[in-house]
């Protein structure tokens, strides 16, 4: 195996170009969950965590919504961490779903592509048959 990027493989197999290729190469849907997941965790553990550390009367006034879909979540040390869990698992459900429904689309994207080139050709081809 040669040591070119696979999608250089693929634009030369394909005679695309690279930037169409790298546009509709495949996501990987358990690296896109991971990053999202950790992103998302930390943003709502940072969140927390700066609003307690502020102090004041009103902690988190905005920021305890959250409780609505998070369940046991406060506004505290402890529902920081408890935050970062509900986020870290619900930006991997998101960027799981996100990838697997880009590649659905972008895969039947393609194969609509490649089948009306096809039959613009066999439409060709008959044409000049007759």
């Amino acid at each position: 195996m040669s040591g070119r990027p696979v999608s250089e493989q693929i634009a030369q197999q394909t005679r695309l170009p690279r930037p169409l290729v790298l546009v509709l190469e495949h996501i990987d849907p358990i690296a896109l969950g991971v990053a999202l997941g950790l992103v998302s965790g930390a943003w709502v553990f940072l969140m927390t965590a700066t609003l307690v550390i502020r102090g004041g009367e009103d902690v988190g006034v905005n920021l305890s919504l959250l409780s609505q879909y998070f369940f046991d979540y406060s506004v505290t040390m402890p529902g920081a961490f408890l935050g970062l869990l509900y986020g870290a698992v619900a930006g991997f459900i998101a960027g799981y779903v996100f990838a697997r429904m880009r590649n659905l689309l972008v895969h039947s994207y393609v194969r609509y592509i490649r089948r009306r080139a096809e039959q613009e050709l066999l439409d060709d081809l008959l044409d000049r048959m007759i």
